[in-house]
Protein backbone atom coordinates (compact mmCIF):
# COMPACT_ATOMS: atom_id res chain seq x y z
CA UNK A 1 0.00 0.00 0.00
CA UNK A 2 1.14 3.44 -0.90
CA UNK A 3 2.31 5.80 1.71
CA UNK A 4 0.12 8.48 0.75
CA UNK A 5 -3.49 7.58 1.55
CA UNK A 6 -6.33 9.89 0.09
CA UNK A 7 -8.54 10.79 2.56
CA UNK A 8 -11.90 12.48 3.21
CA UNK A 9 -12.19 15.25 6.36
CA UNK A 10 -14.43 14.63 9.31
CA UNK A 11 -13.95 18.77 9.14
CA UNK A 12 -14.27 18.71 13.05
CA UNK A 13 -11.72 21.76 13.28
CA UNK A 14 -8.57 20.81 14.93
CA UNK A 15 -8.64 16.89 14.99
CA UNK A 16 -8.56 16.49 11.30
CA UNK A 17 -4.53 17.60 11.54
CA UNK A 18 -3.95 14.76 14.49
CA UNK A 19 -5.14 11.91 11.96
CA UNK A 20 -3.15 12.59 9.10
CA UNK A 21 -5.99 14.79 7.45
CA UNK A 22 -9.03 12.73 7.74
CA UNK A 23 -10.78 9.07 6.60
CA UNK A 24 -9.13 7.03 4.50
CA UNK A 25 -10.96 6.69 1.98
CA UNK A 26 -12.56 3.20 1.38
CA UNK A 27 -12.48 2.33 5.26
CA UNK A 28 -15.48 1.96 7.10
CA UNK A 29 -16.54 3.77 10.36
CA UNK A 30 -18.16 3.72 13.26
CA UNK A 31 -19.91 6.91 14.68
CA UNK A 32 -20.68 5.96 18.03
CA UNK A 33 -22.32 7.86 20.99
CA UNK A 34 -25.56 8.19 23.24
CA UNK A 35 -28.85 10.11 22.63
CA UNK A 36 -27.43 13.28 22.33
CA UNK A 37 -24.41 13.43 21.52
CA UNK A 38 -25.15 14.55 17.80
CA UNK A 39 -24.13 11.33 15.86
CA UNK A 40 -26.31 12.66 13.29
CA UNK A 41 -25.62 16.21 13.30
CA UNK A 42 -21.65 15.34 12.61
CA UNK A 43 -22.61 12.04 10.40
CA UNK A 44 -24.46 14.29 7.85
CA UNK A 45 -21.70 17.71 8.09
CA UNK A 46 -19.20 15.43 7.40
CA UNK A 47 -20.17 14.71 3.94
CA UNK A 48 -22.13 18.30 3.55
CA UNK A 49 -18.17 20.01 3.72
CA UNK A 50 -16.73 17.11 2.07
CA UNK A 51 -19.32 18.25 -1.01
CA UNK A 52 -19.04 21.88 -0.48
CA UNK A 53 -15.39 21.62 -1.21
CA UNK A 54 -15.34 19.56 -4.23
CA UNK A 55 -14.21 16.63 -2.04
CA UNK A 56 -16.85 13.92 -2.82
CA UNK A 57 -20.31 12.97 -3.37
CA UNK A 58 -23.00 10.38 -1.25
CA UNK A 59 -25.97 9.32 0.00
CA UNK A 60 -27.47 9.34 3.40
CA UNK A 61 -29.68 7.12 4.45
CA UNK A 62 -31.87 8.21 6.70
CA UNK A 63 -34.11 6.06 9.85
CA UNK A 64 -33.61 8.66 12.69
CA UNK A 65 -35.52 11.31 10.95
CA UNK A 66 -37.76 12.04 7.48
CA UNK A 67 -36.41 13.38 5.12
CA UNK A 68 -37.93 16.46 5.40
CA UNK A 69 -37.44 16.74 8.89
CA UNK A 70 -34.19 15.63 8.57
CA UNK A 71 -33.49 18.95 5.82
CA UNK A 72 -34.86 21.10 8.13
CA UNK A 73 -32.95 20.07 11.51
CA UNK A 74 -29.66 20.92 9.10
CA UNK A 75 -30.87 23.82 7.38
CA UNK A 76 -31.47 25.07 10.99
CA UNK A 77 -27.55 24.37 11.88
CA UNK A 78 -26.42 26.46 8.32
CA UNK A 79 -26.07 23.78 6.27
CA UNK A 80 -28.90 24.16 3.22
CA UNK A 81 -29.83 21.11 1.40
CA UNK A 82 -31.34 22.86 -1.09
CA UNK A 83 -28.20 24.77 -1.94
CA UNK A 84 -27.79 23.09 -5.89
CA UNK A 85 -24.29 22.13 -4.96
CA UNK A 86 -25.69 20.07 -2.24
CA UNK A 87 -28.50 18.85 -4.06
CA UNK A 88 -26.74 17.31 -7.42
CA UNK A 89 -24.31 15.90 -5.34
CA UNK A 90 -26.02 14.39 -2.22
CA UNK A 91 -29.03 11.95 -2.06
CA UNK A 92 -31.46 11.37 0.89
CA UNK A 93 -33.01 8.15 1.06
CA UNK A 94 -35.44 7.72 3.76
CA UNK A 95 -36.02 4.30 4.21
CA UNK A 96 -38.87 4.44 6.74
CA UNK A 97 -40.91 6.01 4.14
CA UNK A 98 -40.36 2.64 2.11
CA UNK A 99 -41.21 0.64 4.87
CA UNK A 100 -44.78 2.33 5.59
CA UNK A 101 -44.79 2.34 1.18
CA UNK A 102 -44.24 -1.73 1.44
CA UNK A 103 -46.38 -2.19 4.66
CA UNK A 104 -50.15 -0.36 3.10
CA UNK A 105 -49.13 -2.74 0.00
CA UNK A 106 -48.74 -6.00 2.47
CA UNK A 107 -45.57 -6.79 1.17
CA UNK A 108 -42.78 -5.60 4.37
CA UNK A 109 -42.61 -9.23 6.34
CA UNK A 110 -41.55 -10.88 3.10
CA UNK A 111 -38.45 -8.05 1.70
CA UNK A 112 -35.33 -9.33 1.74
CA UNK A 113 -34.37 -5.89 3.53
CA UNK A 114 -30.60 -5.97 3.61
CA UNK A 115 -30.45 -6.99 -0.02
CA UNK A 116 -32.56 -4.62 -0.98
CA UNK A 117 -30.68 -2.02 0.48
CA UNK A 118 -27.70 -3.30 -0.88
CA UNK A 119 -28.72 -2.91 -4.69
CA UNK A 120 -30.46 0.30 -4.03
CA UNK A 121 -27.18 1.54 -3.03
CA UNK A 122 -25.28 -0.60 -6.06
CA UNK A 123 -28.04 1.08 -8.15
CA UNK A 124 -27.20 4.48 -6.98
CA UNK A 125 -23.70 4.12 -7.12
CA UNK A 126 -23.70 3.16 -10.94
CA UNK A 127 -26.08 6.08 -11.73
CA UNK A 128 -24.61 8.97 -9.98
CA UNK A 129 -21.31 7.63 -9.03
CA UNK A 130 -21.67 8.63 -5.26
CA UNK A 131 -18.56 7.86 -2.99
CA UNK A 132 -19.63 8.07 0.64
CA UNK A 133 -22.37 6.40 2.44
CA UNK A 134 -23.57 7.48 5.61
CA UNK A 135 -26.17 4.91 7.38
CA UNK A 136 -28.36 6.64 10.52
CA UNK A 137 -28.26 4.39 12.23
CA UNK A 138 -27.47 0.79 12.07
CA UNK A 139 -29.88 0.16 15.05
CA UNK A 140 -32.80 1.52 13.55
CA UNK A 141 -32.37 -0.61 10.77
CA UNK A 142 -32.81 -3.49 12.10
CA UNK A 143 -35.66 -2.28 14.88
CA UNK A 144 -37.82 -1.35 11.68
CA UNK A 145 -36.95 -4.64 10.07
CA UNK A 146 -36.88 -7.35 12.49
CA UNK A 147 -33.93 -9.16 10.96
CA UNK A 148 -33.31 -12.18 12.59
CA UNK A 149 -29.79 -12.43 12.45
CA UNK A 150 -28.25 -8.87 12.69
CA UNK A 151 -24.50 -9.96 13.35
CA UNK A 152 -24.67 -11.41 9.81
CA UNK A 153 -26.73 -8.96 8.45
CA UNK A 154 -23.79 -6.42 9.25
CA UNK A 155 -21.49 -8.78 8.16
CA UNK A 156 -23.00 -8.92 4.61
CA UNK A 157 -23.58 -4.87 4.76
CA UNK A 158 -19.97 -4.11 5.47
CA UNK A 159 -18.49 -6.54 2.71
CA UNK A 160 -21.21 -4.76 0.16
CA UNK A 161 -19.86 -1.24 0.71
CA UNK A 162 -16.59 -2.75 0.27
CA UNK A 163 -16.80 -4.51 -2.80
CA UNK A 164 -18.33 -1.05 -4.14
CA UNK A 165 -15.22 0.76 -3.53
CA UNK A 166 -17.68 3.36 -1.12
CA UNK A 167 -16.19 5.58 2.54
CA UNK A 168 -19.07 4.05 5.28
CA UNK A 169 -19.57 6.42 7.95
CA UNK A 170 -22.45 3.90 9.97
CA UNK A 171 -23.63 5.67 12.87
CA UNK A 172 -24.58 3.13 15.74
CA UNK A 173 -26.44 4.42 19.18
CA UNK A 174 -24.53 3.55 22.27
CA UNK A 175 -26.76 2.75 25.72
CA UNK A 176 -24.37 3.58 28.12
CA UNK A 177 -20.69 5.03 28.35
CA UNK A 178 -19.05 1.62 27.90
CA UNK A 179 -15.66 2.24 26.47
CA UNK A 180 -15.47 -1.86 25.15
CA UNK A 181 -18.08 -1.86 23.03
CA UNK A 182 -19.33 0.88 20.20
CA UNK A 183 -21.77 -1.12 18.48
CA UNK A 184 -25.31 -2.85 19.25
CA UNK A 185 -24.58 -6.63 18.53
CA UNK A 186 -20.98 -6.96 19.40
CA UNK A 187 -19.02 -7.00 16.24
CA UNK A 188 -19.63 -3.82 14.19
CA UNK A 189 -16.46 -2.73 16.27
CA UNK A 190 -14.41 -5.59 15.04
CA UNK A 191 -15.50 -5.09 11.48
CA UNK A 192 -14.92 -1.79 10.84
CA UNK A 193 -12.11 0.10 10.21
CA UNK A 194 -12.41 3.13 12.39
CA UNK A 195 -14.09 4.13 15.73
CA UNK A 196 -14.82 7.93 16.19
CA UNK A 197 -16.55 8.17 19.77
CA UNK A 198 -18.83 10.53 21.02
CA UNK A 199 -19.58 11.13 24.68
CA UNK A 200 -21.49 13.25 27.03
CA UNK A 201 -20.20 13.83 30.66
CA UNK A 202 -21.81 15.42 33.24
CA UNK A 203 -21.10 17.51 36.24
CA UNK A 204 -23.46 18.43 38.16
CA UNK A 205 -25.93 20.46 35.83
CA UNK A 206 -23.15 20.61 33.18
CA UNK A 207 -23.25 18.11 30.22
CA UNK A 208 -19.99 18.45 28.11
CA UNK A 209 -19.64 16.50 24.80
CA UNK A 210 -15.99 14.78 23.94
CA UNK A 211 -14.91 12.91 20.68
CA UNK A 212 -11.70 10.48 20.42
CA UNK A 213 -10.68 8.67 17.47
CA UNK A 214 -10.47 5.15 19.10
CA UNK A 215 -9.27 3.81 16.00
CA UNK A 216 -8.68 4.30 12.63
CA UNK A 217 -6.76 1.72 10.29
CA UNK A 218 -3.58 2.92 8.15
CA UNK A 219 -3.69 6.10 10.54
CA UNK A 220 -1.17 7.29 12.65
CA UNK A 221 -3.85 9.38 15.03
CA UNK A 222 -3.63 11.13 18.81
CA UNK A 223 -5.06 9.28 21.31
CA UNK A 224 -7.48 10.98 23.79
CA UNK A 225 -10.96 12.60 24.23
CA UNK A 226 -11.65 16.47 23.77
CA UNK A 227 -14.49 18.59 24.42
CA UNK A 228 -16.28 19.56 20.98
CA UNK A 229 -19.27 21.72 20.06
CA UNK A 230 -20.75 23.21 16.96
CA UNK A 231 -19.29 26.22 15.65
CA UNK A 232 -22.34 28.03 13.56
CA UNK A 233 -19.94 30.70 11.73
CA UNK A 234 -18.62 28.22 9.73
CA UNK A 235 -21.26 25.49 10.09
CA UNK A 236 -18.48 22.88 11.28
CA UNK A 237 -17.72 21.06 14.70
CA UNK A 238 -14.63 22.03 15.67
CA UNK A 239 -12.57 20.96 18.95
CA UNK A 240 -11.55 22.84 21.74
Amino acid sequence: MSGIQERIPTYISGLDDKMQGGIPKGHIVLLAGVSGSMKSSLGFSMLYNAVMEGKTSGIYVTLEQGKDSLGSHMAGMGMDVQDPRVRSRIAIIDLADLRVQLDAQGMSDSVDWMGQLIKQLANYRDSIGFEVVVFDSLGAFFTLTKMESPRDEVFRFFEAIRRMGLTGIIICEMMGESKNQYGEFGIEDYLSDGVIHLTMERTGDTVARKVAVVKMRHTDHILGYQPYRWDSSNSRFTVN
